[in-house]
C-alpha cells in the first residue's frame, strides 16, 4: 500500500543524493553517483597532502627557527672570541713594548756604569 510507494520513493531519493548503493537501471550505480563519490574521495586524498604539507611546512619552520637561534648564538660566540683576541693582541704588545723598555734601561745602565768605569780609570 502507501508505505510501499514511500519506500520506493525514498530510495530513489536517496540514490539521486549518493547514499544508496542499490543499483540503479541494469545494475549500475548511476554516472552522477560515481562522479560525486570519485569527487568525494579525491578531495579526501586533497584534504591528506595538504594536512602532511601543513606539517612538514611546520616542521621545516620549527627547524628554520632553531637554526636562526644556533646562528645568533654563534655570532655572540665568534663576536666574543674576536673581542677577547683584540684584547689579547693588545697585552701582547704592550708585554712586547714594555720588554723592550726593559732592554733600554739595561743597556743605559749598563753603558752608563761602563762611562763611569772608564772615567774612574782616567781614559
Amino acid at each position: 500500500g502507501p508505505n510501499a510507494a514511500m519506500a520506493g520513493s525514498g530510495g530513489r531519493d536517496a540514490d539521486l543524493l549518493g547514499i544508496s548503493h542499490r543499483p540503479v537501471g541494469g545494475g549500475h550505480v548511476s554516472l552522477a553517483t560515481q562522479a560525486l563519490r570519485h569527487q568525494d574521495e579525491m578531495i579526501d586524498e586533497l584534504a591528506m597532502g595538504v594536512s602532511r604539507l601543513k606539517d612538514q611546512t611546520m616542521m621545516v619552520n620549527d627547524e628554520a627557527n632553531m637554526q636562526n637561534h644556533m646562528l645568533d648564538e654563534m655570532d655572540g660566540d665568534v663576536e666574543n672570541a674576536r673581542h677577547g683576541l683584540e684584547a689579547e693582541t693588545l697585552r701582547a704588545l704592550k708585554l712586547k713594548e714594555d720588554q723592550s723598555v726593559w732592554r733600554l734601561y739595561l743597556i743605559i745602565a749598563g753603558l752608563s756604569i761602563l762611562l763611569f768605569i772608564l772615567i774612574m780609570s782616567g781614559l
